[in-house]
């Protein structure tokens, strides 16, 4: 037989190509296997079998409605098919159409157990999937437990309810999950177990275990390195330790993948405004509101937030406050930009109106540390020294990222200043004495401490806690005139007008150092006179 009879004759060989497709669905070689279903299809559509293979192909290459088209037509030929209807459901749900889908997996699993290589555990999954989309955790609980019920170690049945649990705030319960799904089959489908390990570092984040996050998106990312979601969530982690560079590079990787990504644009934004790269920060979020609309489990908010925080950093309040508005009007109760946006109303000297959004974000977020620090802010400038006491220790007993110390000493620090506006000396200084701790390179609470141990009348401690202060900042020229006003209590007065006249090398219109610097050498001049 010549090669051009035996090609004519495969051409017309069903199981030629029935057996072909099933062979390139095996081995993941999928528009081949698509080919090859076709071509068997042409020859006998009504063979279920190669319907059930061609929905796979069709699935895995992401063609959705072409899919379900399949499915469709698989159950004209047998209705009560469970495999066809357990992947009408997927398809259903992944076009979203999740409510058709639960009503597609609920006939899946009283059809005529049909599953081929597949279980009924496929049509729970399934249904689980398109439950949790609907926000119906508790269901989709139930569902991925009748998986795992039929399947004890469906990783990917046992990761969808991981996932579910930590979209339920339910972090304890989804960790358990996360570890028996990386301890399972290894059933993963397309996936790998990098989603696994990238889920339970969300929720070791969420319970605040951020090195142990680190540690697990760290084994996502050296089994998957391209998958631009565990960067984009190591670099979030990152931002939280307070190591800011680093999350930088890690958004950088992700970006590398994924120039357009959304949510790594939008937490580059935040990242570069906590650093005040305001310009950068403000094109990486105008880049994210721009890019790929891939939020995660996050939305546009967090971009038009951040924007708003970066137009603030540049002192362009009025476009600062419409995109805080934005960010507003998409998700109202967004604690974060009612914050932001309390910020921006008080640059702009905007007190009350900055106090009233102020309250909008702390009554969203009782516990919410940075918008009660922002709220003694507000209330310190205004001179409402009690209620801003009280703000500054709300804002101290809620927070709770004890791996970035520094915003922790600055709220100390200036708790410190209203106290001692208080005259409640004693404890002012015991506030700088606790930001100095978390944070012995303090400016501001070397510099408050000075200032509340001259009330204390302690004089020496005073001027070392000027000369720390100096140490760290050593262009301030009020640092210097008040180090000097300290030198002339205990009488060190040729060393007070040396500090004078050093605070005047740095500033030649310091009134404070020209005034004591006159007055100490006029004392000097009278000392000389007297017999």
């Amino acid at each position: 037989m010549t090669k051009e009879l035996l090609a004519q004759q495969q051409l017309k060989d069903f199981t030629y190509w029935a057996n072909l497709c099933n062979l390139f669905n095996n081995e993941k070689k999928y528009p081949e296997a698509l080919a090859a279903c076709d071509q068997a299809i042409a020859l006998k559509p009504n063979q279920l079998v190669v319907w059930t293979n061609r929905i796979e192909a069709l699935m895995k290459l992401k063609k959705y409605p072409e899919a379900l088209a399949s499915a469709d037509s698989a159950l004209r030929l047998k209705s009560n098919y469970a495999l066809a209807l357990a992947d009408r459901c997927r398809a259903l749900s992944e076009l979203g159409r999740n409510e058709e889908a639960i009503a597609s997996c609920d006939k899946a699993v009283v059809g005529d157990g049909n599953w081929g290589k597949n279980t009924a555990a496929l049509a729970w999954y399934n249904r689980g999937l398109a439950q949790a989309k609907l926000a119906q955790y508790k269901e989709a609980i139930a569902s991925f437990d009748q998986a795992i019920e039929l399947n004890p170690t469906y990783s990917l049945a046992l990761v969808e309810r991981c996932q579910t649990l930590y979209s339920m705030n339910q972090y304890e319960d989804a960790l358990i999950a996360c570890d028996k799904a990386l301890q399972g089959n290894g059933e993963w489908e397309d996936a790998t177990p990098a989603v696994g390990w990238d889920i339970r570092g969300r929720v070791l984040r969420n319970l605040g275990q951020y090195t142990e996050a680190i540690a697990s998106f760290n084994k996502g990312l050296a089994i998957k390195p391209t998958d631009p979601a565990i960067w984009t969530d190591h670099g979030e982690v990152l931002h939280l330790l307070g190591k800011y560079n680093e999350a930088l590079t890690s958004y950088e990787w992700a970006l590398k993948i994924n120039p357009k990504y959304s949510l790594a644009l939008a937490n580059q934004g935040a990242t570069l405004n906590r650093i005040g790269n305001y310009e950068k920060a403000l094109a990486a979020c105008d880049s994210a509101i721009q890019g790929d609309g891939n939020w995660a489990d996050k939305s546009p908010v967090i971009a038009w937030d951040q924007r708003g925080s970066a137009l603030a950093g540049l002192k362009r309040y009025e476009e600062a406050l419409a995109s805080h508005d934005r960010a507003i009007a998409l998700q109202s109760n967004y604690a974060e930009a009612w914050n932001n946006r309390s910020v921006t109303l008080w640059f702009m000297g905007s007190h009350q109106d900055a106090l009233k959004s102020s309250d909008r974000a702390v009554a969203l977020n009782p516990t919410y540390s940075q918008a009660w620090y922002n709220r003694g802010r507000i209330l310190q400038t205004l001179r409402q020294d009690v209620d801003a006491v009280i703000a500054y220790d709300r804002a101290i007993n809620s927070y709770g990222n004890l791996s970035d110390k520094l915003p922790l000493a600055d709220m100390w620090a200036n708790r410190s200043v209203v106290l001692w506006r208080l005259q409640r000396y004693r404890e002012a200084l015991a506030s700088t004495n606790r930001a100095i701790d978390l944070n012995p390179a303090s400016f501001q609470a070397w510099y408050n401490q000075g200032i509340i141990l001259l009330a204390l009348k302690q004089y020496n401690q005073a001027v070392s806690a000027y000369e720390q202060a100096i140490s760290i900042n050593p262009n301030d020229a009020n640092l210097f005139a008040a180090k000097g006003l300290a030198l002339i209590k205990i009488k060190r007065l040729q060393e007070a007008l040396a500090t004078f006249e050093q605070a005047l090398k740095i500033d030649p219109n310091n009134l404070l150092a020209q005034r004591n610097r006159d007055a100490v050498m006029q004392l000097q001049q009278n000392n000389q006179s007297q017999p």
